[in-house]
């Protein structure tokens, strides 16, 4: 009797509003999590925003730059620093993550994905449009005097070694599944390492090219484009350095609590792919056009 009524008491006292609310705020109640409120959302949107705000500024010409994108970055990086923080220790040390809750973080963050690659194809769809617009009306793409990057060189390197971090990553995510921390530790470095490599060729290929963001159409859509890429490269390099830290912490040894790290994995093959189309269409193309062959 004694024992029925304490598993009655443990059952649905710790899930009343009176106890265990106040100092247990945190403690989900009936598998679900109920965040607490939180500023950083409202932070980080404000670092963007005047980061988004500095930068066409400093395009337009205007004064609106140094100072307020400084300011924005280090508002940005705590913030979204606090906020990681704060999620990590719900998942790690709180035991918020459920497994109903793991199944509303991977329908959330597939929908993360699919507004990314829409984002992408507006990108690609300013691309297309300027480069059959002029190839339709007998001009060519690049326009002259544009010289193309070289595919076969910088970013066909890019490309293997990007292909090869996603089966690194890959690695990574069998071995935390079966909770083999020390098996873990390899690849996930080596996806941050190829991640390095990757954005070190970027830049000096940045600095070979001989046109600009400000020559015409075509530089202003390939730096767009490659430069996106880009920084959801560096995003994700930092988002798999993190994961390796955390993995280093044991943070990764119960069910349901490498939510993080299957992210990280989600978002590099996506990197992946988006990469394969930028390197086919941004680089391929626009050689085979200079040079007077066909891509297909």
């Amino acid at each position: 009797m004694v024992g029925t009524m304490v598993n009655m008491f443990l059952s649905q006292g710790f899930n009343t509003q009176g106890f265990g609310s106040s100092s247990l705020g945190r403690m989900p109640r009936t598998g679900y999590h109920l965040v607490d409120p939180s500023p950083w959302p409202i932070l980080v949107s404000a670092g963007v925003m005047n980061e988004a705000a500095s930068f066409i500024s400093f395009v337009h010409g205007g004064n609106y730059t140094l100072v307020n994108f400084i300011c924005a970055t280090v508002l940005l990086i705590s913030s979204f620093y606090s906020w990681m923080m704060d999620i990590i220790s719900e998942a790690t040390y709180l035991g918020c993550h459920t497994s109903i809750v793991a199944r509303g973080l991977k329908v959330g963050f597939s929908l993360f994905l699919l507004s990314e690659a829409f984002f992408f194809v507006g990108f690609f769809w300013a691309w297309f449009a300027s480069g059959i617009g002029n190839l339709s009306s007998g001009c060519m793409w690049p326009p002259r005097p544009i010289i193309p990057v070289y595919p076969w060189g910088a970013p066909l390197f890019n490309t293997a070694v990007l292909l090869a971090s996603g089966a690194a990553v890959t690695w990574a995510h069998r071995a935390v599944a079966i909770h083999d921390r020390e098996e873990t530790m390899i690849p996930l470095g080596l996806c941050v390492l190829a991640g390095v490599v990757f954005l070190c060729f970027q830049v000096g290929e940045y600095k070979a090219a001989s046109f600009t963001i400000s020559d015409g159409v075509y530089g202003s859509c390939f730096y767009m484009l490659t430069g996106l890429h880009g920084s959801h490269v560096l995003g994700g390099t930092i988002f798999l350095a993190a994961m390796w830290v955390r993995n280093y912490f044991y943070h990764f040894m119960f069910p349901n609590r490498h939510m993080g790290m299957l992210f990280a994995v989600w978002y590099w093959h996506f990197v992946d792919v988006i990469w394969l189309v930028v390197f086919v269409w941004a680089y391929i193309w626009p050689y085979k056009n200079w040079v007077g062959d066909k891509l297909f």
